[in-house]
């Protein structure tokens, strides 16, 4: 029997990676944040109001399942169930990396299709690397009618990948996809942050959309580490930016930029702060896969339904009838966070 393909088998491989290091326990420093309640809410729980705005479409909750999977016949499953999950909470769902569908088209082509044909209305984002180019960028969205389009910043997982990437001039490339794709464009890192300098950069190329995927969850320098035979290159995430360091790094493109959120969401009241701190919206990956792993389709969407509850809960406590509201709440950091934007020489 011949062997599965290399890419393929990596992305096989990446689904038990996320599930086998998978915690309950988040490191995106959602922890060294408080919000304070309001003692006089003056609202009803059934005047609170989810929905917000993604990238022009009203959709009914401030979060979106991010990229997790597709190319291989196990993310076939997760795809199709992630599709069939967003379309009943009416949220966006991103596919994974699509570069594997270049090569190899008819193998991979089901296992990314299947997001629109599970979602036929849904808001449906495609996900390139920064090293695609614009033709193959406008091939993926096709390929899945997608509403947007994900380039995925991945310098540190490639460079702890045994088999990865060693050159990473993406700019030009980046600017020409924004300018020649027919959807907008969210640039997003795969988990170690984004920083000031950063989003300047990414400004300044026309990019208007960017996920800052922090820190704090699904973390690919000890996933790539563990396929690495040679190397333990885990350590590379010390370099990173947890999500709140990247919010706050954030600050002061929030006027200009559309802000996103992901990295190591793990509770409704992290979902909260991460929309304090000046999300749009908040991304989830790993959270939903470990649940789509270790149970079935239905106990997903009870989860996930007791999850809305809780938003709904943690916005009456403090006063906020909408997603707007919650920016308005005051909040109290923590010394680390302090000195960290101080020495950053941010604002909040």
């Amino acid at each position: 029997m011949p062997k599965q393909d290399p890419q393929i088998q990596r992305k096989v491989e990446h689904l038990f990676l996320a599930e086998k290091f998978f915690t309950d326990e988040s490191f995106a420093n959602f922890d060294k944040i408080r919000l304070l309640h309001d003692a006089l809410p003056e609202l009803r729980l059934n005047d609170i109001d989810l929905t917000t705005d993604f990238l022009g479409t009203k959709v009914a909750l401030p979060i979106y399942f991010n990229a997790i999977t597709g190319g291989s016949r196990q993310s076939d499953r997760f795809n199709t169930e992630l599709a069939q999950l967003a379309q009943k909470l009416n949220i966006p769902v991103s596919s994974g990396s699509m570069g594997v569908y270049f090569r190899l088209p008819e193998e991979t082509k089901a296992s990314f299709t299947t997001l629109r044909s599970n979602n036929p209305k849904g808001f449906v984002i495609a996900n390139v690397s920064a090293k695609a180019n614009a033709q193959q960028s406008q091939q993926a969205v096709n390929l899945i009618k997608a509403n947007a389009l994900q380039i995925h910043l991945n310098a540190l997982q490639e460079l702890a990948m045994p088999e990865g990437d060693q050159e990473f001039m993406w700019l030009d490339n980046i600017k020409d996809i924004v300018k020649n794709v027919s959807v907008p464009v969210i640039v997003k890192e795969v988990g170690f942050g984004i920083s000031q300098i950063n989003l300047r950069q990414l400004y300044q190329a026309g990019v208007r959309y960017v996920d800052i995927s922090g820190f704090g969850g699904t973390n690919f320098a000890q996933i790539e580490s563990a396929r690495n035979h040679d190397l333990d290159l885990s350590y590379l995430d010390q370099l990173s930016l947890s999500t709140v360091e990247s919010l706050l790094e954030s600050r002061p493109y929030q006027n200009k930029m559309t802000i996103l959120a992901s990295g190591g969401i793990r509770t409704p009241m992290d979902v909260i702060k991460a929309l304090r701190l000046g999300a749009s919206s908040v991304g989830m990956s790993g959270l939903v896969l470990h649940h789509l792993q270790k149970s079935s389709l239905s106990e997903t969407e009870t989860f996930f339904e007791k999850f809305i509850q809780q938003l709904q809960l943690i916005m009456a406590a403090i006063g906020a009838k909408n997603i707007n509201d919650i920016k308005k709440a005051p909040i109290v950091l923590d010394e680390s966070l302090v000195n960290y934007i101080k020495q950053r020489n941010l604002k909040l």
